[in-house]
């Protein structure tokens, strides 16, 4: 593992934030000013004009966005001797791949602002001609105040056009997006229904053994049903997450505008709802069961007599 720079440009390296697939990310101040930011640094195995031409898109895109919901880049060095980096806001909070397990699992009001507020940027971002291309948990940071920032344009690319590489995360990639096909928004709204359905269940939508496997899952059979992980969604936001997870692009939202009506239609329909919505989030699908047939026989239930790592087989009747 390489040791932490002290100094990348003009900028006092803090510590590591953490490792992408192509470069690092350390926590910065720079020179006379005690702000912090977060500094994205191509590692030196990565200096191939491909990755360049990628990160000089990033830098294009970054500093020309300024949404709430956005992570913002303020400063680039392309010719650093070091390596090409690019400096962003510091923002302190989580990455939503410390949410997408089962015993960890956000409770389905928070997960509905997330991608309210997700959407509205990805929104923006089509307006811009941008298609992010690599929506997933891990590129979403929950602050403690409830504000969620999406990150990492580093895949992104201009609307209708195809990348150089294939790009992205495989399980949040649209068929289309897969196939190496021109994108557009289409391609997003894909990504954020997989990301959608990983932070209500902490699965996938399929179920694959290896990447091949996934490969042919997402291209070719349908999604595993999110009831299947989840008894308590209520209709209305299933039908969103099956729509915008379709595979056939024009089956799925045509439009952010589609998506976020219909998804405020669900949120708005949750949010008013006197049902505990929550009630099966993060237990299995044997433990819901036993909840399910609990509540059939009894009013009195509580979430904190259950375990998710273990239930009692005889509180169910014999089949």
């Amino acid at each position: 593992m390489a040791s932490v720079p002290l100094r990348i440009g003009n900028y006092s390296i803090v510590r590591e934030l953490g490792e992408g697939a192509t470069s690092n990310v350390y926590l910065a101040m720079r020179d006379k000013s005690y702000a912090s930011v977060a500094l994205k640094q191509l590692r030196k195995g990565c200096q191939t004009d491909l990755h360049k031409a990628m990160f000089t898109a990033e830098v294009e895109l970054g500093s020309k966005m300024h949404h709430r919901n956005i992570v913002h880049v303020i400063d680039a060095n392309l010719n650093e001797k070091s390596g090409a980096y690019l400096v962003m806001e510091y923002i302190n909070g989580t990455p939503l791949d410390r949410y997408d397990h089962m015993d960890t699992l956000l409770p389905i009001e928070k997960v509905i602002s997330v991608i309210e507020q997700v959407a509205g940027a990805l929104q923006y971002a089509a307006e811009l001609g941008v298609v992010h291309r690599d929506v997933k948990p891990g590129n979403i940071i929950l602050m403690p105040n409830g504000i969620a920032k999406l990150a990492d344009f580093g895949c992104a690319i201009p609307t209708s056009k195809m990348g150089e590489v294939v790009a992205g995360s495989l399980a949040y990639m649209s068929p289309e997006q897969l196939e190496g096909e021109a994108l557009d928004q289409r391609a997003d709204i894909y990504g954020l229904g997989a990301v959608l359905y990983r932070l209500l269940t902490g699965k996938h939508t399929f179920d694959a053994d290896s990447q091949f496997d996934a490969r042919i899952a997402i291209l070719n059979f349908p999604i595993i049903p999110i009831q299947t992980y989840r008894k308590d969604l209520p209709q209305i936001l299933v039908r969103v997450i099956d729509r915008a997870l379709e595979k056939n692009v024009d089956q799925r939202y045509q439009t952010w505008d589609a998506f976020i009506k219909e998804f405020a239609a669900a949120a708005s329909a949750i949010r008013a709802s006197d049902d505990d919505l929550d009630l099966y989030r993060g237990f299995s699908m044997n433990t819901q069961k036993i909840i399910s047939y609990n509540l059939s026989t009894t009013r009195q239930f509580s979430r904190s007599g259950y375990s998710r790592s273990s239930f009692s087989r005889s509180s169910m009747p014999r089949e």
